[in-house]
């Protein structure tokens, strides 16, 4: 299986290769329209950064989204972002990547490819492919160098508006994927659901599908007479860009993707704040687990659990 460091780095090797053939120089990045008519008009995006991908029920092996899926009907026409030189990925037939200038680079994936390697293309003008079937959107993705950038970030892909509020959901602590009491000693894993709504409607079969809150963080609370630091500890962090943390440091197990059917087909995201936590870092008492999370408009939601520490 490809992962996203492979596809990365095939593509950044594309991308070198043409910044040196097209003789491009460096420039600023600047905000940019969507890739499907009308350009600036904000469409239904169906997954975000971030989003669990996994084979079957394989939660060990799974990867994390590197770009957010643009929901459009197949054959639609897939325009360039980005004005370079547009070439066919080497590992992926139906990817387009326009190497711009400054080391940009955007993606185009699930397309049937309208142009040849080394073409020249121009934003909004130039066809790079059409909406592949059985799709139904197109992946995009947006590269500085080797590392993915969150198109939905500010100054980047506009407009885009979102005045959606994620919202937290179950709290667990567990040992090896088995939930254990709220009166905890040794070590646990503290795990939380979370998850947020597009603010653009997706037609079915996706509709009301959940996605990623981009930024995850937590902290522990004294209650009564029993002091502890109520520093915020960051667990995700997917608003500007895709961090190097592996599948299984940033989902839990019992973690499902979105799916096209109904019932099971709507995405569970159980994000892992801490594994192995020590409680033996707390002293016996009551505390209260806090977790806030936020898209990368700064809509916030935040919710809490009581929890008491009694190791002997």
């Amino acid at each position: 299986m490809f992962t996203t460091t492979h596809i990365a780095r095939a593509a950044a090797a594309l991308a070198a290769a043409a910044f040196v053939s097209a003789g491009l120089a460096p420039a600023a990045v600047a905000s940019y329209g969507w890739p499907v008519k009308p350009f600036h008009v904000q469409h239904p995006v169906r997954a975000y950064l971030g989003d669990p991908r996994i084979n079957g029920h394989d939660v060990a092996h799974g990867t994390i989204h590197f770009g957010i899926d643009v929901a459009a009907p197949d054959g639609t026409p897939v325009y360039a972002t980005l004005d370079g030189v547009a070439w066919i990925h080497p590992l992926h037939k139906d990817t387009v990547i326009v190497s711009g200038s400054g080391g940009v680079a955007h993606e185009y994936w699930h397309v049937v490819p309208a142009i040849r390697p080394g073409q020249h293309v121009v934003a909004y003008q130039t066809i790079v492919g059409h909406v592949e079937k059985p799709w139904a959107h197109v992946h995009f993705a947006e590269r500085i160098g080797s590392r993915y950038q969150n198109p939905l970030r500010l100054g980047a892909l506009t407009p885009y508006r979102d005045t959606t509020r994620p919202t937290v959901g179950a709290f667990s602590f567990e040992r090896d994927g088995v939930a254990v009491a709220r009166s905890l000693s040794g070590r646990v894993d503290v795990i939380v659901e979370a998850w947020d709504d597009v603010p653009v409607p997706v037609g079915a079969p996706w509709n009301d599908k959940p996605v990623l809150p981009a930024f995850v963080e937590w902290r522990i609370v004294a209650r009564g007479a029993v002091s502890v630091s109520s520093t915020w500890h960051v667990a995700d962090d997917f608003r500007t860009s895709l961090p190097s943390s592996s599948f299984s440091s940033v989902f839990a197990l019992g973690t499902r993707q979105n799916h096209p059917w109904a019932g099971t087909g709507t995405g569970r995201y159980r994000l892992l704040l801490a594994r192995g936590w020590d409680t033996h870092t707390l002293r016996n008492g009551t505390y209260r687990l806090e977790v806030a999370v936020s898209d990368t408009r700064g809509n916030r939601a935040q919710a809490a659990a009581e929890f008491t520490v009694a190791n002997a």
